[in-house]
């Protein structure tokens, strides 16, 4: 072991002695102009600041009036806000509630209407009998009591349910599959909360599940706790499950759940999925990979099981895909940490970012022949990867030193917050956006409400939470969210624009804007809809300006960026070529001036119509996320898609912490489109648009591959303290305008859908771990420090199709000090050239001592 460490301690003096010093950024002006509203708000409208009170015991959301509309659900007798008490629920656990919590769900006929019927459920406290699954639709909240979560205990005879088609033995079916074709990944807009799930009364040995999680993206669960019965049953094993995920899905997060007992914990078998802040106590796999082609694991506390994470229970066909595990701990797991199925990598890769072993854990990572392939912990400043990284080709497992930003970190830890519920607030403190009596706003989709939206949210920042109920809030000038704001919607309330202030593409305007320039604060946004209700190229969805003076803030919990694709919208774009229907300028900007956290966010150009298939969507949205801050911002479990010039763009941008991001290039691009980006966009310099002038650079000017979306775009020399955990990042068909989805993988073109996916040009500070492609030629495009540094898929094999363990060719940093956490080397961007070099220098000695290493 002494030996192990004097060689490490030489790895890390050669790699560091190559460090190189760079200024520090500076703020930049703020690039696009828009009217200017005062953040100060009357402070005789508030009789008293909102601070939480001492003690609540009853949740505000169980109290307020819910007297939201519903204005296209074509009953006016609709119901949305329901609690599963009216349909004959019975609290005391004495009856079966199953009936009663179906009937809440379904009534009336809710099935196939995707987005005009929302349904709120509430749970109130209290024990609920389960003899037969509760059959989620689309559009569904099923919330629990926030204060006194309610319990739902599965019955013995649940366990004899169950269909080919259907749901089998589980409490909760999160699936609506009246969807004829790829139901999962049409499965959005799905909440569950706040509840225990206990199946402890069925026998361990019998096959059951507590929720099965097969949905997509703009789904959310969180504060579930799963107990499950321990030890084992007939023929010997616990087959309980607390998650399961048995007709797939393209999920985004799963957060702030614990589970007790039981033989998995959860059952992963889904595209991506980010699984954050989970704890695990006495299963005997913690978190099962079945399949997944990215998977990041953050704050997840294993305890007492055979294996905390475990890789080989898939077919062996099947791809763990790209794993990073980060900030996480095993403590008594008997059998090791982390269990993968080989040791040679296959097409799998892993990376650990501050991993730690307790007391009685053998072994961090053995694979499924028994080699040891990690023994110690990974401490904080230094990852350990094993699979493909650019420089230094494969490894087995090597350590690799990494500078964690300290601005994104709360004690040695990456920042995460949960959705706040505002449980410690009382129902006086809430004021509802449609109860106001000097400023009326109707929600219905046809009123102007902007102006009294902006008086109410001015009258009462800082003084009441603001909840906005279900309902559809027209506005014609822009909405703007002052310092000492919390918003709340309700089963994704929606904010729309229209109108002349959002139509010139020369000066966009956000529709929600989020501070002004140089404010500070605290800005929630949690259960919000934002988009457009007409075709605006002058739509800058939501700007946000104000910067955070504590991590958590200034954030968007469980909010989505939409254009399009749904019947409360005017955008109707059948035509294959959609230069008639740039809909909108942008999603997401995070200006220079502001930060945020945003858990669970995503950013969606309909490429389909949920209310009706029939129609073809063929929608050009310039821009996705656009991050410019300097301040520390973190995206915790997001998507962006079918945006025109990028989905994700960081320019100058520095202090950015992102886990899982995920990315689909629009669908009418590609071989035989229409218009080649930038086209039908001009692209704007001063925002670091891309100008795909590299098709020329790499010879190819005549091929329409090369001009689709990047998935990501960084460029700026202020560049760097950037951290990414899992890339997920998927090109389908070519020029597919017809709404017919046949040639998604491309054969025309050999398979290859998309010539390059990542552009980097003058980026340094930059630690990126788990990115994946599919149907991609190139995966990485770097022009930083001059050259080219392009990392081809064919060469980088894995996941589903191309994956990068490691990529740091741009992990220059100044050299740490009393500010900073870790272990890093400077540069800034115009010398990286010769880190580059250091690095292979550094990972081909590596290569040769790991062997070595590993015998010791």
């Amino acid at each position: 072991m002494l030996l192990q460490s004097y060689c490490f301690l030489l790895l890390v003096s050669l790699f560091t002695n190559n460090r190189l010093v760079t200024a520090s950024p500076s703020p930049l002006e703020n690039k696009i102009p828009g009217p200017s509203l005062t953040s100060k708000r009357d402070s005789s409208s508030c009789s008293e600041p909102l601070v939480p009170e001492e003690s609540t015991t009853k949740w505000w959301r169980a109290e307020i009036e819910h007297n939201g509309s519903t204005p296209h659900s074509g009953d006016p007798n609709y119901k949305y806000y329901r609690t599963v008490l009216e349909y004959g629920a019975d609290s005391t656990g004495k009856k079966d509630s199953s009936d009663a919590f179906n009937d809440a769900v379904s009534l009336p006929k809710r099935r196939g209407h995707i987005t005009t019927q929302p349904a709120y459920i509430y749970v109130p406290p209290g024990t609920y009998l389960i003899k037969k699954p509760i059959s989620l639709l689309v559009g569904t909240f099923l919330i629990g009591d926030a204060i006194t979560l309610p319990t739902l205990v599965a019955h013995p005879d649940l366990a004899s349910t169950g269909s080919v088609s259907g749901p089998g033995p589980v409490v909760i079916y999160a699936h609506d599959n009246h969807f004829k074709t790829n139901p999962a990944s049409q499965n959005f807009y799905i909440t569950v909360r706040n509840l225990i799930i206990d199946t402890t009364n069925v026998e361990p040995g019998i096959e059951i599940a507590g929720l099965d999680w097969s949905v997509s993206q703009g789904c959310s669960l969180g504060n579930i706790h799963f107990v499950m019965p321990s030890g084992t049953g007939t023929g010997g094993e616990n087959r309980h499950t607390g998650i399961t995920m048995s007709q797939f899905g393209s999920g985004i997060e799963v957060g702030d759940c614990t589970f007790k007992g039981g033989g998995t914990g959860i059952s992963v078998q889904s595209q991506q999925y980010l699984l954050k802040n989970l704890t695990f106590d006495g299963c005997r796999v913690g978190i099962s990979i079945v399949w997944s082609f990215v998977t990041v694991i953050q704050g997840c506390t294993f305890k007492n099981c055979e294996f905390g994470i475990d890789t080989t229970q898939g077919h062996a066909n099947q791809s763990g895909g790209t794993i990073s595990v980060v900030d996480s701990s095993a403590e008594n797991c008997s059998g090791a940490g982390i269990r993968i199925k080989d040791d040679k990598g296959s097409n799998s890769s892993l990376v650990l970012d501050y991993f730690t072993l307790e007391e009685n854990t053998p072994a961090a990572v053995v694979a499924l022949n028994g080699n040891v392939m990690l023994k110690e912990s990974v401490p904080a400043g230094q990852t350990w990867v094993m699979g493909k990284i650019n420089p230094g080709g494969y490894q087995s497992g090597a350590f690799i030193p990494i500078n964690r930003p300290k601005g994104l970190l709360s004690g040695d830890e990456y920042f995460t917050m949960s959705l706040p519920q505002y449980e410690n607030y009382s129902k006086d403190q809430v004021v509802s956006i449609t109860s106001d009596p000097e400023h009326q706003v109707y929600g219905d989709g046809l009123h102007d409400d902007g102006p009294a939206i902006n008086a109410i949210l001015q009258q009462y920042a800082g003084c009441k939470i603001i909840f906005f109920p279900q309902g559809i809030y027209l506005t014609k000038t822009t909405i703007h969210i002052s310092p000492a704001s919390r918003i709340v919607g309700e089963a994704f309330s929606v904010i729309t624009g229209a109108g002349p202030l959002f139509s010139d593409a020369e000066n966009p305007q956000p529709v929600v804007r989020v501070g002004n320039p140089g404010d500070k604060g605290v800005a929630q946004i949690t259960d919000m809809f934002i988009s457009v209700a007409e075709v605006s190229p002058g739509a800058i969805l939501v700007e946000v300006n104000m910067a955070a003076d504590n991590p958590g803030d200034v954030g968007f919990w469980n909010c989505i960026f939409r254009v399009g694709g749904t019947v409360d919208t005017a955008i109707n774009c059948p035509h294959p070529d959609p230069v008639g229907c740039k809909a909108a300028f942008a999603l997401l900007h995070v200006t220079e001036t502001g930060s945020g956290y945003f858990d669970n966010v995503w950013g969606w150009v309909a490429d389909h119509h949920l209310d009706d298939m029939r129609l073809t969507q063929n929608i050009a949205v310039g821009r996705g996320l656009l991050v410019e801050s300097t301040s520390p911002t973190w995206f915790v479990g997001s998507s962006f898609e079918h945006c025109v010039l990028y989905q994700y763009a960081l320019h100058d941008a520095s202090n950015v912490y992102m886990a899982l991001q995920q990315t689909e290039s629009p669908y009418w691009q590609g071989e035989g489109t229409p218009h080649r980006a930038p086209s039908p966009w001009q692209p704007v310099t001063d925002m670091g648009d891309p100008t795909f002038d590299n098709c020329d650079a790499q010879g190819e000017s005549d091929s329409d591959l090369c001009y689709r979306s990047w998935a990501v775009h960084i460029s700026g020399k202020s560049t760097q303290k950037i951290v990414i955990h899992g890339s997920a990042l998927w090109a389908f068909f070519n020029s597919m305008s017809d709404n017919s989805y046949e040639g998604a993988t491309c054969d025309e073109t050999a398979g290859v859908c998309q010539l390059n996916a990542i552009y980097i040009e003058d980026a340094g500070g930059m630690y990126w771990y788990s990115a994946a492609t599919k149907a991609t030629e190139n995966i990485f495009y770097d022009l930083t420090g001059g050259g080219e540094n392009i990392t081809v898929q064919k060469e980088y094999t894995g996941s589903w199709g191309g994956a990068v363990a490691a990529y740091l060719g741009d992990i220059g940093l100044p050299a740490a000090d009393d500010n900073e956490s870790g272990v890093g080397a400077g540069s800034d961007g115009k010398n990286n050239e010769a880190v580059r070099n250091s690095i292979w220098g550094f990972y081909t000695v590596l290569g040769y001592l790991s062997g070595i290493l590993m015998l010791l």
